[in-house]
């Protein structure tokens, strides 16, 4: 899907999938952190605003700043660099929420663990970023990874996300990629919102 072997066709949409992990998990992972360090979500937990409307409100912000840089993403892709887009606009909006709730997860359940914000900054960027630069495929090629490396690779939601992209924007609608990869998504962000949500209680 690539015959002229431009290497932008390939890193741009990559590069997509790394910016929503900057603002979904490294910006999250400082949110209740924060909190915590200035001792003003106690405060907070004393009121009759309830754990999920707190989560809500936290998370309802990075959520549109995500969806927004995607498309920023999207729209320079397509007009600066030029990257062909064969699949739909729809597919790629669902699955870019699907992977944004992971990523938010995660940077949710680093800042509710750590309640530091230097320790949760560094935790989020050896979990979270790190591996969406080296292990999602992005840069190197997951076949070409020692047997071992590919299957930690499976519990990078951004190799997921990255396999998506890279099919809508090069192939097109190749649901026999799309719906595997989207339903590990699906997984991975019912798994870490829930945790965040049973270990985050008054």
């Amino acid at each position: 899907f690539n015959p002229e072997l431009a290497s932008r066709y390939y890193l741009v949409p990559g590069l997509l999938v790394v910016n929503m992990t900057l603002v979904g998990a490294m910006l999250t992972a400082l949110v209740f952190a924060r909190e915590w360090e200035r001792g003003t979500l106690e405060a907070l937990m004393v009121t009759p605003v309830t754990i999920d409307e707190i989560l809500i409100g936290k998370l309802l912000p990075y959520f549109v700043l995500g969806m927004g840089g995607m498309v920023l993403s999207v729209a320079m892709a397509l007009f600066v660099f030029g990257v062909p887009m064969r699949g739909s606009f729809w597919v790629l909006g669902v699955c870019a929420t699907l992977f944004l709730l992971a990523a938010l997860g995660m940077g949710l359940l680093i800042s509710i663990v750590t309640r530091n914000q230097f320790v949760a900054g560094m935790l989020a960027i050896l979990t979270t970023f790190l591996p969406a630069f080296i292990l999602s495929g992005f840069l190197f090629d997951i076949g070409s990874m020692p047997v071992v490396v590919q299957v930690v690779t499976h519990v990078v939601a951004a190799r997921y996300f990255v396999t998506i992209v890279q099919s809508l924007f090069l192939a097109g609608d190749v649901w026999g990629l799309i719906l595997p990869n989207a339903a590990a998504l699906l997984l991975m962000a019912a798994c870490f919102l829930g945790l965040s949500r049973r270990l985050l209680r008054k």
